[in-house]
């Protein structure tokens, strides 16, 4: 089954520029954020084999029906989203977060001292990002 990629995606993306390992790197963002990121099978992109696979955790807020994905932006044979090589990690919110909200997470993120930038990827910048949202739906279910 594959979604339409004419659907609309209400989503947050931040790029994250930090060169330490996933789960090393998910134990500095849990702490700030007072998140539970928690790792999930890699996310792969199409079902063929040999798909590249990409670290995924997710972090749940049940009483505002909210998850946090985060994602691995590299792999060794290529990344996730080309256009975006300055980002180790995606950050992604399936909601459209206020600016008060979206300006807090950034300035939690850019706190943790390995953090050499966290920005907000604009809906529509990167082509990749619809494809990625619908493989991150279809890979929960």
């Amino acid at each position: 089954m594959k979604l339409s990629s004419g659907s609309t995606y209400n989503y947050t993306t931040i790029g994250i520029a930090c060169h330490m390992k996933d789960y090393r790197f998910t134990f500095f963002l849990n702490e700030q954020l007072g998140f539970q990121l928690r790792r999930m099978d890699d996310l792969k992109l199409g079902e063929e084999e040999g798909s590249l696979g990409y670290s995924f955790y997710l972090h749940n807020i049940t009483e505002e029906r909210r998850n946090f994905y985060l994602v691995s932006n590299f792999h060794e044979e290529g990344r996730l989203i080309p256009a975006e090589k300055g980002a180790d990690f995606f950050l992604i919110v399936n909601d459209i977060l206020s600016a008060v909200h979206k300006k807090q997470l950034l300035s939690k993120i850019q706190k943790i001292p390995q953090v050499l930038a966290a920005y907000e990827i604009p809906a529509g910048k990167a082509n990749n990002l619809e494809v990625i949202f619908e493989e991150i739906e279809m890979h929960l279910l």
